[in-house]
């Protein structure tokens, strides 16, 4: 038979998928016949033996199955008929258990690998936690909140074990009130350091007018150098108290050694002048 030769030579090529369709449209022509169903069901539990992707494995035993339902109720039946679709069905049922207990397998491995890759990620969040403990500077702060969100997402939340999800859920609540006492901590250091600088600067100013009173008092221009830059350019809301209080001694003290242009002018330099923000 023409189409029997076509389905023989399609396997012996290995095109299994156009072996397929030949052999299933030759077998659906005649149900009861054993020989074509022989050779269409071995050729199906073959492809499902064979070291490929589950799904086509799957696919192909599926499709042995099916065969054999419909061989068993369109074929001639007799004892020797019976003994056949047995041996039959036991070689399907291997076939499939040997699938199932591979797919379980490969399952498993996947879910160890899941379980492992959390397992690093957690340390690496507990490590994370230590180090921003440690952060004493805004930059090295942000970053590593950056570094922390990655690994964050890189978790796979739905295959956590219980011990995991237990130590997840700590590290949750410890991060939140790390990160919100360590932003307070370095808001204060950085004012702080801001509040040094002004110090200093405004020293500087109040040294300076009093060593060259006359440059400055003579020339607006020198004058707007040297209270631009280092008394006018701090923002009063992030100073403290005694910070405040050293600077308002050293304006008052420029303020009065200039005459009516003079503080004018130097009240304009005041209002004009960007402050920093740190």
């Amino acid at each position: 038979m023409e189409q029997l030769r076509l389905f023989e030579d399609l396997i012996a090529a290995n095109n299994i998928w156009d072996a397929h369709t030949v052999g299933k449209n030759l077998y659906s022509k005649d149900l009861g016949n054993k020989d074509i169903f022989s050779k269409y069901f071995d050729f199906t539990c073959t492809i499902a033996n064979y070291p490929i992707e589950i799904k086509t494995r799957k696919y192909f035993i599926s499709e042995a199955e099916t065969a054999l339902v419909f061989y068993s109720e369109n074929a001639e039946m007799s004892t020797e008929q019976l003994l056949f679709i047995k041996a039959c069905r036991d070689k399907l049922i291997k076939t499939s258990n040997a699938i199932m207990e591979l797919e379980q397998e490969i399952i498993s491995k996947h879910n160890d690998k899941l379980v492992a890759d959390n397992n690093e990620l957690l340390t690496e969040l507990v490590d994370y936690k230590n180090k921003l403990l440690s952060a004493k500077k805004q930059e090295d702060f942000d970053a590593l909140l950056i570094k922390i969100n990655e690994k964050e997402n890189t978790l796979i939340k739905d295959a956590l074990t219980n011990e995991q999800k237990a130590l997840y859920d700590t590290l949750t609540k410890e991060y939140s009130v790390i990160i919100s006492d360590k932003m307070m901590e370095l808001n204060l250091l950085s004012n702080t350091e801001y509040n040094r600088t002004a110090v200093k600067d405004f020293k500087h100013v109040f040294d300076e007018f009093r060593e060259n009173e006359a440059k400055y008092k003579n020339s607006q221009s020198q004058l707007f150098t040297l209270v631009s830059k280092r008394l006018f350019s701090y923002d009063p809301a992030k100073l403290f108290n005694e910070t405040l209080i050293y600077y308002n001694h050293v304006y008052s003290f420029v303020f009065s050694k200039l005459d009516d242009e003079g503080k004018f002018r130097l009240t304009q330099i005041s209002i004009d002048t960007e402050k920093i923000k740190r």
